[in-house]
């Protein structure tokens, strides 16, 4: 789980979020999603209030966060600057 963590946490600076997320796609382009897939820090909140565990909580956020990541892969053109940083992550 550790080893994981730290991959994805090198992918995931700031700086590479920033050039890969944001600087190469459209301004205001957006990604159809469900309310379902929305999960919001009150639900967080809510839940770290609750029974639920914090090992628990990483494998919720990390749940969340692929299929994010595979919503945004699946629309992009192979030819896209961000398409081999996605299908990395």
């Amino acid at each position: 789980e550790c080893e994981l963590t730290r991959l994805l946490q090198d992918k995931l600076q700031y700086e590479m979020r920033l050039q890969y997320m944001k600087h190469y796609f459209p301004i205001n382009y957006t990604v159809q999603i469900q309310y379902e897939e929305v999960l919001r820090p009150s639900n967080i909140t809510h839940l770290r209030n609750g029974t639920v565990s914090e090992v628990a909580l990483r494998y919720l956020w990390f749940h969340v966060s692929s299929q994010a990541v595979l919503r945004i892969h699946e629309v992009l053109p192979e030819k896209h600057p961000s398409w081999k940083y996605t299908q990395e992550l």
